[in-house]
């Protein structure tokens, strides 16, 4: 099964963006068409729910993001490639989501990050920096939201950012039986996990994790009956050439279109 589909990329309108000017939709869109990608899902941050108050960073990324992003659309001509217009959501703590359903309701799709713990003023940290306790809080966070009723898929699943050079130690320390109880709640709400590029070990000196790491995941997610969909993350265009990396992993987990949550 080839890679068709990319539903995590972020445009200009995201803070973190790093590259403003290349990263608009008809660049994104041709980049897409030439790599021979059917369906792009555009998935920038922001925050639309008043009952749990934004970040300052989060604060001016609003519902104008997704009004910018339409309006971006209808400015272009027809493409054969297919537009989700959806956004990256986020969980300060267990039950407190950036998003209401009612906004959800008008997106195409929703990613759900329960992992972004680098946000140490703003996200609800772990009871400390053990890798037992991480990976403690990355299977309450998960839950949470996969039992949210916003999700179409997690976002960079079970990957704490900020501290994913100790993935093998936070992962090894969850048994099969504990994250195969997570990844079910999952797969009988209906909710994808995303096979991201963050899943690749980074080259480099740097201290990095295993692959099997994220592939023993993925695998009881698959054993689960958990879909999947795919994302790079991309905050740049050079990021959208990266998708194909993850080929090998569609390969050794055998996954079918069948797999998907998105075609």
């Amino acid at each position: 099964m080839n890679i068709t589909h990319d539903l995590h990329v972020h445009t200009y309108l995201s803070a973190c963006c790093r590259d403003k000017e290349g990263m608009t939709v008809t660049n994104v869109l041709a980049a897409a068409e030439a790599s021979g990608l059917r369906t792009v899902g555009f998935s920038d941050h922001l925050w639309m729910n008043a009952a749990v108050p934004p970040s300052s960073w989060y604060r001016p990324q609003d519902a104008t993001q997704i009004r910018r992003l339409r309006n971006d659309l209808a400015a272009l001509g027809p493409s054969p490639v297919r537009v989700s217009v959806g956004c990256e959501a986020d969980m300060r703590a267990p039950g407190q989501f950036s998003i209401t359903p009612e906004f959800a309701a008008g997106l195409d799709h929703v990613l759900l990050a329960c992992s972004h713990f680098h946000m140490k003023d703003f996200i609800e940290q772990p009871a400390d920096t053990s890798p037992r306790a991480v990976a403690e809080h990355l299977v309450a966070f998960f839950v949470s939201g996969v039992r949210s009723g916003l999700a179409t898929s997690i976002a960079h699943p079970f990957l704490p950012i900020g501290d994913t050079a100790r993935l093998d130690a936070i992962l090894g320390s969850l048994s099969d039986a504990e994250l195969t109880d997570a990844l079910g709640v999952a797969a009988e709400r209906r909710v994808a996990l995303e096979i991201t590029v963050g899943f690749l070990p980074k080259a480099g000196p740097e201290p990095t994790f295993s692959l099997e790491t994220p592939l023993r995941l993925l695998t009881l997610a698959k054993t689960s009956g958990c879909r999947f969909t795919f994302g790079t993350d991309a905050h740049d265009l050079p990021s959208l050439d990266h998708l194909a990396g993850l080929q090998p992993l569609v390969d050794r987990l055998g996954l079918t279109d069948a797999d998907l949550a998105v075609h």
